[in-house]
């Protein structure tokens, strides 16, 4: 039974694909892009690209990390693996299918959904909270400074950032193992258990490190994109990490946008106002979306050939 599930899954992968190519068609404004490029931009879309790729293997080990706190013990390469191969699905609208093939992938190589549903959760209360603090820290220090966000953005900030700020403390401050909890004569406890319980410090504060790290990479990569296609000097490092931050915590929590797109765009350019011109902000947040989706469709093609050789081993489990 093998074999015929393999062919579905490479149909299901040259659809994606398919399905990914006509997208990128459609949402970007070729004319606008033709306009910018050089020799010098493409070389910095290339360096930008590889560097958003690379947050994929960095999700990948902190990934690990919280699944070690569920008792379970994984490869870095399949869990790596298993997140290229689905970043396409995130462009089909309604923002379920990326997670749903993850899942789906993850529990045919054995993980426990317990696991998966816990370390997932895990994992957005983490990288939203990175981008808040990321975002906030990097905007501080920008030409613009904090005090040029906008009211809406603080608004916003005012009330998500104590919620996460107090998820977060929960994750890292106290370590409640499943295993352990489970055998608690607490009912309390008990029920946290079935919910996989808490990290903790030693598994928490790495992973949220990495997710920090993931957008201070991206924002390297969009810098020198700015750098290379003539922007402002306005637009500097801080501020274009602290506006692509942001705007990727509001473009996730945006129901039925394609990989948040049209919402990100339109948060970077309120974040990004007064640094550049309006022109000059479109061609900068298509040059970045351009990125985004040259990463991920490097990640889907180097994730499905890591992932079949990684299925011929015949053990995701390290």
């Amino acid at each position: 039974m093998k074999h015929p599930w393999r062919a579905l899954g490479y149909l299901a992968a040259a659809a994606l694909a398919g399905y990914f190519a006509w997208f990128l068609a459609g949402s970007i404004d070729m004319a606008m892009l033709e306009s910018a490029m050089s020799t010098k931009v493409l070389a910095a879309l290339a360096l930008s690209a590889v560097m958003y790729a690379s947050i994929i293997p960095i999700t990948g080990w902190a990934w690990r990390r919280l699944l070690s706190g569920q008792g379970e013990r994984w490869r870095i390469s399949w869990l790596t693996a298993l997140l290229a191969v689905t970043q396409l699905a995130k462009y089909v609208p309604g923002n379920i299918a990326q997670h749903a093939s993850r899942a789906a992938l993850a529990m045919r190589g054995g993980m426990a959904g317990r696991s998966l549903v816990s370390t997932v959760a895990q994992e957005t209360i983490l990288a939203a909270a990175a981008s808040v603090v990321v975002g906030v820290l990097m905007y501080a220090i920008s030409a613009p400074g904090a005090g040029r966000l906008p009211d809406d953005a603080r608004a916003g900030l005012l009330w998500l950032g104590p919620l996460l700020g107090l998820a977060f403390v929960a994750l890292a401050s106290v370590r409640i193992s499943p295993q352990h909890a489970s055998a608690s004569p607490h009912r309390l406890i008990r029920l946290l258990g079935r919910l996989g319980g808490l990290p903790g410090a030693r598994v928490a504060l790495p992973a949220f490190a990495a997710y920090a790290l993931n957008y201070l990479l991206i924002g390297i990569g969009l810098w020198v994109v700015a750098r290379a296609s003539g922007m402002p000097s306005a637009l500097d490092f801080p501020l274009v990490t602290a506006a692509f931050a942001l705007s990727w915590l509001v473009g996730f929590l945006a129901p039925g946008a394609p990989a948040g797109l049209g919402v990100r765009e339109g948060i970077m350019v309120v974040l990004l106002s007064g640094a550049a011109d309006n022109a000059q902000l479109l061609v900068f947040v298509l040059l970045a979306r351009l990125v985004t989706m040259l990463g991920d469709a490097c990640n889907f093609l180097i994730g499905s050939a890591w992932l079949a050789v990684d299925q011929s081993k015949g053990n995701a489990v390290s």
